[in-house]
This record gives structure tokens, C-alpha cells and sequence, in this order.
């Protein structure tokens, strides 16, 4: 077998695992009540949402409020998708042409939201990046690259990026050639709160959507907050796969960015698919970073804008407003905004480096 098919049915074993994990913990102490999990796949990975049902509401009722998101998720999927016919996808296709494109109407409000944390994250997040991904391949998990692209490679998007007019909502962007706009990086935080929003106005307002490591926690699990795991990016092989428990605090995105998914190993290195708009490279100096925040677009944007300033990233979080957020740094080491910190259950031998 490739080696690299191998490598990936390792990760989504492990991720697999966790998800187990995840739900075992969703599913303790339900006060009388139930929790009902519906898994789909959708946006490129699992998504697992959970409802905390009372016994006054049937089963029957929760599944039926878990079918309707299927139809809603493929709308979904299909406009941010890159590839196909869909919103986004068409819009690519005129920006490849030369042209200036025009930006449907359902596209504008995420568009604008991407802009406005690029702008204030000072390019760190960057959903123009859409050539850069392609020449990495880390879309294609069961053929993605065992070498990192050479420079006489990346040069050209780098360039096309670095001439192309800011992100911006309005009826026509562009023309910008060489371009190509990749909403991965927030898409997944605007589906869980449109989930959520969904499924509250259902009647059922106790939930948790998780999309790949992006978790959208609302209300309780009975008497007792949600508690959510997050997950070790370097998890040693005899030991937990938990760097930490959150209990929650009314509806919250607890959003985690790691070097850890999607990645290849090349000559000792660690290539990884979040990439630094400036340098056309992945990001160096975190393993991972955790965002937690009321606002799950925000979040998800955030926790790449984060990773990718590495040591940086107090200076991006307080420019995003942001005082819930937990690192680990390349050599390790734990630091957490105190606000954080403060929340975080740690098992025993982890010890964090409070900042303010």
C-alpha cells in the first residue's frame, strides 16, 4: 500500500477514536434525558451533532430535526465548494478567465466577514489563497504530495496574490489574475452555527455540532455543561489523546487549528496544510491553537490567523478581540490567556504558561 494512503488511514483512525471519545463524554450523566447523535459527512470531514432530548420529546422528533440538516448541508457544501459548479466554484472559473467575477448575493456575507478579519489579522487569514492550497494538494487526502512544491512553483501564485485587490463584499470582484478564493478556513464555522441555529429553532436548544475539530456548544446537557475535549497534537503513543477538558458556558465555538491533520513528513519536516499567505509555506512555531469565542466565524478564521502567526499570536488575538485561547508552541510548551486558563481541566503532568 502507499505509504501515504497509510498515513492518512492512521489519522482518520485517530480521528475515528476521538470522535468516540467525544461522544462518550457528551453522553454521561443525562439527568434523565438523552443524548441522540446523528453522524454526516459534509465540508470534507465527519460531522457529528448531538442533542440533548428530554424525556417530554420523542426520538422520533429529534431524528427527524437531525434529517432535515442533510438537504441544507449539500446547498451548503456545493456554494463554498471549489470545485464543481456551485457559487464559489464559478466564480474561480471567471477569475481564471482573466475577468472580474461577480459575487452572488448568498456568497457576500461570509465574503465580507473574511475580509474584515484578513484585514484586521494583517493577512494572516486570507481566503485568496485558494492557488497556493492547489499547489500543495491538501485537498485531495488520498493524493496529496510526499515533497513540498519547489519555489519556481509557488513564485507565481505568490506573486498573483500580492498584486490581486484586496477581499472585498460587493457585487463584482476582480479581475485578479491568478487567483483563486478558498473559504476552508471559515466556511466550517459559519455551517455549525447555521446547524445550531437550525436545530434551536427545531426545539432543541442543548447541542454540540462538531465539524472536524470546529465545536458549536449550545446550552446544557441537562444539569451539567457540555464538557469538550481537546485534542494533544503530540499525544505520546502510551498516553491520552487529550490536551485538555472544557466545560462550557452557555453557547460557545470551541475551534482547534493543528499541524496535525493534514500533513507529510519530507526529509525530517512537517508539512502541513495551513499555509502563510506571505510566504506561500506552512506556518512554523505552533502545533496547534485553540479559539474559544460566542462567535464561530470569528473562531474559525481566528484559530488559522492565530497558528499562522505563531509566536506572535497575543499580538493577532488582541487585534481579533479575542481573550479565550490556548497554544501549544513548537517545543511543547502550553500558554493560555488567563480568561482561558483559568476554564481549562488539565490532566496531571501538563502545566500552562498563563499570558494576560
Amino acid at each position: 500500500m502507499d505509504p501515504r494512503l497509510k498515513q492518512f488511514g492512521r489519522r482518520a483512525l485517530t480521528g475515528l477514536l476521538m470522535v468516540a471519545l467525544f461522544v462518550w463524554l457528551a453522553q454521561r450523566n443525562d439527568d434523565d434525558g438523552r443524548v441522540i447523535t446523528r453522524d454526516l459527512l459534509g465540508l470534507g470531514t465527519l460531522i457529528t451533532v448531538s442533542l440533548w432530548v428530554p424525556p417530554e420529546q420523542t426520538d422520533a422528533d429529534a431524528q427527524a430535526a437531525l434529517d432535515a440538516l442533510a438537504p441544507w448541508l449539500q446547498t451548503f457544501e456545493r456554494r463554498w465548494s471549489v470545485l464543481g459548479d456551485g457559487a464559489l466554484a464559478t466564480v474561480n472559473a471567471r477569475l481564471a478567465e482573466g475577468v472580474a467575477a461577480a459575487l452572488p448575493a448568498e456568497l457576500q456575507p461570509l465574503i465580507r466577514r473574511a475580509a474584515d478579519i484578513g484585514s484586521r489579522s494583517d493577512g494572516r487569514f486570507d481566503a485568496r489563497i485558494g492557488a497556493l492550497v492547489k499547489l500543495w494538494q491538501f485537498q485531495d487526502q488520498t493524493d496529496f504530495r510526499n515533497a513540498p512544491p519547489n519555489e519556481t512553483a509557488l513564485r507565481p501564485a505568490l506573486a498573483a496574490l500580492s498584486a490581486a485587490p484586496p477581499l472585498a463584499a460587493a457585487d463584482v470582484w476582480g479581475p485578479a489574475p491568478g487567483v483563486q478564493l478558498d473559504f476552508g478556513g471559515i466556511a466550517k464555522g459559519a455551517a455549525a452555527a447555521e446547524i445550531a441555529a437550525r436545530l434551536k429553532a427545531a426545539g432543541y436548544p442543548n447541542l454540540i455540532v462538531n465539524i472536524g475539530g470546529n465545536v458549536q456548544a449550545a446550552g446544557r446537557k441537562g444539569s451539567q455543561p457540555w464538557r469538550i475535549g481537546i485534542r494533544h497534537p503530540r499525544p505520546a503513543a502510551d498516553s491520552q489523546q487529550m490536551l485538555a477538558l472544557l466545560p462550557t458556558d452557555g453557547d460557545e465555538a470551541i475551534i482547534t487549528s493543528g499541524d496535525y491533520e493534514r500533513y507529510f513528513i519530507h526529509a525530517g519536516t512537517r508539512y502541513h496544510h495551513l499555509l502563510d499567505p506571505r510566504s506561500g509555506q506552512p506556518a512554523r512555531g505552533l502545533q496547534s491553537v485553540t479559539v474559544v469565542t460566542d462567535d464561530p466565524v470569528l473562531g474559525d478564521a481566528a484559530s488559522t490567523a492565530l497558528f499562522v502567526a505563531g509566536t506572535d499570536w497575543p499580538s493577532v488575538a488582541t487585534a481579533l478581540e479575542l481573550d479565550q485561547v490556548l497554544v501549544v508552541r513548537d517545543d511543547g510548551r502550553l500558554q493560555a490567556t488567563a480568561r482561558l486558563a483559568e476554564r481549562l481541566l488539565l490532566p496531571d503532568g501538563l502545566t500552562l504558561e498563563r499570558l494576560p
